[in-house]
C-alpha cells in the first residue's frame, strides 16, 4: 500500500491541526450520569502520571535488585510531571490545600505487614517522598520531619526489616499500630481507624500492584491498602463495599491528597494471597520499551501516582491487565471501583462517586524511560460516546517512538490497524492490536516491515479502527 505524495502532506497537515484539539472531561459514567463528589484533597481529578523506567531493577543472573538511585528519581520525576512545577518544594505544596501550615501533621500508610520484602513499597520511593516533604517552605519554614510519621496496622512490624528505620528517615515518625483503633468516630460509617491517621492533617497513600482472593475481587492495590488503617476486617462478601466506604466516605476521603502505587515489582491479579510472590511484567514492559529482551522476569519498574485515588487505582489494574492480556475498559473494572467512580448497578445499594475511571476522560502524562510522551486526546469533541485520537512521541533512550491511541468503549475486543508511512507515501510498518480499553499503546523500535531500521524523518502514523481513520505525525531524528 502507497499514499502519494499529495495525500501524506495533506494528512500529516491535518493531523498535526487535529492534535490541538482537545475532548474535554465530559462527567458522565456508563449506564447513569452521577456528580461528582470527589474529596477535598483531590485537586486534580483524572490527573494521572505513570513513570516507567527499566533501569529501576538491575538483573543480577537470575535475581533482580531495586535500584536505590533511579527509584527517588522516579518519583520526583512523576510528581513535577503531576503538578507543572520545576522545583520539588513547589511540586509537593502544591498537592495541599491553603491550609497547610508548618505545624500540619502528614501521614503516609504503607502495606508492609502483609507483604512479603520485594513486593513491599521500596523504602527509597517513600524516602523521596518525605524528602521532598521537608522540602516545602511554609512562611520561610522547612516543613519538620518530626511531623511527618509512616504506618501500617496489619499483620507482621516489617518497618525496619523492609528498610524503613530511623537511619534511612532521620526525624520522621515510623509506627506500627498493632491492629488498634480506638476513640474515633469519624472514619467510615463509624468504623474505628489508626491514631495515625486520626492525629494527621492529610493522608498520602503508598501502595503496590498485588494479587487476592475472589472475595476482594483479587486485587491488593490502595482502596485495599487502608484495611491497615482500619481496626475492623472486611467480611466476607461485603468486602467490594467495605472496599468503597473506607475510602470513600470518612477520614481516608477528607484527608487523603495523594495515591502513589510504586510498582518497582508486581504481583499477579487473583494470586489468592497478599503476600504472593513478584511475577514477571514482560508482556506489560513490551508495550513500553520494544528493546527489552525476553527474558525469565522483567519487573514492571512504574511508578503511578495521582490525586484522584480511583484514577491511580484504574492505571494499576491497567498495568496489571496489560501484562495478562485482559481487558481493562469501565466494564471490566472490579464493582468496588466502579461504584467508587458513580457507576450505577456495579453494587447493590447506592454509589459513590469521589472519582475518574474512564480513561477517555483522564488527562494522562507517561514518562518512558526519561521522555515525557504527548498525551493522547480525542479529536471528535462533539461526540462523546466516539472518542478518537492518536499521539505519537520519539523516545530519547534507542530509537523508536511511543505510539497511544483512543478509541470508543464500545470498541473493546475488536483490533485496530496501526499504519506507519514515509514522506514518499511507503508503507514503512503495519501493527494490528487487539483493543483491551479505551486507550492502548505500543513502542515501534523504528524498524520496517523488513526488519530494517528505517531513517529518520517525518512519518504519518495512522490509525484504523473499523469504519474509523485518525493520523498524526510523527519526526525521527538523531
Amino acid at each position: 500500500m502507497k499514499l502519494s505524495r499529495r495525500s501524506f502532506l495533506k494528512n500529516s497537515s491535518a493531523a498535526v491541526a487535529a492534535m490541538t484539539v482537545s475532548g474535554g472531561i465530559i462527567n458522565t459514567v456508563i449506564g447513569k450520569e452521577t456528580a461528582l463528589s470527589a474529596g477535598p484533597g483531590n485537586k486534580w481529578p483524572g490527573r494521572v502520571v505513570i513513570n516507567f523506567d527499566k533501569t529501576a531493577v538491575t538483573m543480577n543472573g537470575i535475581s533482580a535488585t531495586a535500584n536505590q538511585i533511579q527509584i527517588p528519581k522516579m518519583v520526583n520525576a512523576a510528581i513535577l510531571q503531576l503538578t507543572g512545577q520545576t522545583t520539588l518544594a513547589v511540586a509537593w505544596q502544591a498537592i495541599f490545600p491553603s491550609s497547610l501550615s508548618a505545624t500540619s501533621k502528614i501521614a503516609i500508610k504503607v502495606p508492609l505487614g502483609c507483604a512479603n520484602s520485594i513486593m513491599a513499597p521500596h523504602w527509597t520511593a517513600v524516602k523521596a517522598i518525605t524528602d521532598g516533604l521537608q522540602q516545602m517552605s511554609i512562611n520561610g519554614t522547612a516543613f519538620p520531619a518530626a511531623n511527618i510519621t509512616i504506618y501500617d496496622m496489619k499483620c507482621s512490624n516489617n518497618l525496619s526489616p523492609y528498610g524503613y528505620t530511623a537511619a534511612h528517615f532521620p526525624g520522621v515518625n515510623l509506627v506500627y499500630e498493632g491492629g488498634n483503633g480506638s476513640g474515633y468516630s469519624d472514619g467510615a460509617k463509624g468504623l474505628q481507624y489508626a491514631p495515625s491517621l486520626a492525629a494527621a492533617d492529610f493522608l498520602i497513600n503508598v501502595f503496590r500492584p498485588g494479587g487476592h482472593s475472589s472475595y476482594v475481587e483479587n486485587l491488593t492495590l490502595g482502596f485495599k491498602n487502608h484495611y491497615g488503617t482500619y481496626a475492623i476486617d472486611h467480611d466476607g462478601n461485603t468486602a467490594p463495599g467495605y472496599l468503597r466506604d473506607i475510602n470513600g466516605t470518612g477520614v481516608v476521603l477528607k484527608k487523603n491528597v495523594l495515591s502513589v502505587c510504586v510498582g518497582i515489582f508486581g504481583a499477579q491479579e487473583g494470586s489468592g494471597d497478599p503476600g504472593s510472590a513478584a511475577i514477571s511484567y514482560y508482556n506489560y514492559a513490551k508495550t513500553m520499551d520494544s528493546s527489552i529482551a525476553n527474558a525469565s522476569f522483567v519487573a514492571p519498574t512504574t511508578i503511578i501516582m495521582s490525586t484522584d485515588p480511583v484514577s491511580a487505582e484504574m492505571q494499576t489494574i491497567k498495568m496489571m491487565r496489560i501484562n495478562s492480556s485482559r481487558a481493562y475498559g469501565v466494564s471490566d473494572m472490579p464493582k468496588y471501583l466502579r461504584a467508587s467512580a458513580g457507576v450505577s448497578g456495579a453494587l447493590s445499594d447506592a454509589s459513590l462517586n469521589f472519582g475518574i475511571i474512564d480513561e477517555t476522560k483522564m488527562t494522562i502524562y507517561k514518562i518512558i524511560n526519561g521522555t515525557v510522551t504527548t498525551s493522547v486526546v480525542s479529536q471528535t469533541p462533539q461526540a462523546a460516546n466516539d472518542r478518537l485520537g492518536i499521539a505519537a512521541t520519539q523516545l530519547k533512550s534507542g530509537h523508536g517512538a511511543f505510539i497511544e491511541f483512543m478509541v470508543p468503549q464500545r470498541q473493546i475486543g475488536a483490533s485496530a490497524r496501526i499504519e506507519i508511512f514515509n514522506v514518499k507515501g511507503e508503507m514503512v510498518r503495519s501493527q494490528s492490536m487487539s483493543i483491551l480499553g479505551s486507550v492502548n499503546h505500543f513502542t515501534w523500535d523504528q524498524t520496517d516491515l523488513h526488519g530494517r531500521r528505517a531513517g529518520n524523518g517525518m512519518y504519518l502514523v495512522r490509525l484504523t479502527s473499523g469504519m474509523q481513520k485518525i493520523s498524526t505525525s510523527l519526526t525521527l531524528m538523531r
